[in-house]
């Protein structure tokens, strides 16, 4: 059984590993920077085994938050309505199909849903490619909504879910 959790200051180490560890699949954090992320929202979860371990995590913002990301900004402009935003999803190669990345979602799902927010959005790399998160994505509903190319170089398929 996983439990869904609010992200505290505890779970740090056990993000740092995980991001890591994520074979360049997500941005890499350190300290400094999930400290920041950390003090900008109360989105941000992670995913808790029953013997304690932390099998993943998902940092995410509020359409409202006053977060700089490149991505989010992109989908602030283009979505009018109140949403989620997911910027990093990881999991701890382990658990990965294992439904703890859907339990993640599920769980920011409900939380959107209590603050008024019904859709869940996010970017997924093209270039580079990441053919397991778009899979991903593709089979938790999210739709593509159009393309960004980022100023590190990188071109992202931005998406959505509506979730009622």
């Amino acid at each position: 059984m996983v439990n869904i959790e609010a992200l505290e200051t505890v779970h740090f180490s056990d993000v740092l590993r995980i991001n890591a560890s994520a074979d360049g699949a997500v941005f890499q954090l350190d300290q400094r920077e999930l400290s920041r992320l950390t003090a900008i929202s109360s989105a941000h979860r992670v995913a808790v085994g029953a013997d304690g371990f932390i099998q993943g995590y998902l940092l995410a913002f509020f359409r409202d938050d006053p977060y700089d990301g490149e991505e989010f900004l992109a989908l602030r402009s283009s979505i009018g309505q109140p949403f989620v935003y997911i910027d990093q999803v990881a999991v701890e190669r382990r658990f990965r199909r294992a439904g703890t990345g859907r339990r993640l979602y599920e769980e920011l799902a409900s939380r959107g849903r209590n603050d008024g927010a019904r859709v869940l959005c996010c970017e997924v790399n093209i270039v580079p490619p990441n053919p397991d998160s778009l899979a991903f994505h593709r089979r938790m509903g999210f739709r593509e909504l159009g393309q960004l190319s980022t100023s590190d170089g990188r071109t992202a398929a931005l998406v959505a879910a509506i979730r009622p």
